[in-house]
């Protein structure tokens, strides 16, 4: 009998332990998904990079960074939306990583076809 209880209990904390994984995996509707939210990461690289280019540094000078172009709009992206994407990705950090992955192999393709 005890045994038997031993048994049940393992196997309800595996089936438990399980689900667990998959739930942290799921990604929620009103978040973007790793492919979407990389493409909006590389476009804010590629902006802050334009944007360095075009400072010119001046002594006492204060210098407001402003994008050529915006990342958000370019992906049909609503602020709300990149927002609660960065607050869930912020949380999972192992997906957060994926998606920083998918983003420097989309910079290093861009800027291989560029040489």
């Amino acid at each position: 009998m005890l045994k038997t209880v031993f048994k049940i209990i393992i196997s309800l904390a595996f089936f438990i332990s399980c689900k667990g994984e998959r739930k942290e995996n799921q990604i929620p509707d009103n978040v973007l998904d790793m492919e979407k939210f990389s493409d909006v990461i590389v476009d804010f690289s590629l902006a802050e990079s334009a944007a360095g280019i075009n400072i010119v540094s001046t002594p006492g000078q204060r210098i407001d960074t402003v994008y050529a172009f915006n990342p958000l709009l370019d992906n049909n992206v609503k602020r709300v939306t990149f927002d609660t994407t960065l607050y869930f990705y912020s949380h999972h950090p192992k997906l957060f990583k994926e998606v920083y992955l998918l983003a420097l192999e989309k910079l290093s393709r861009i800027q291989a076809s560029h040489k």
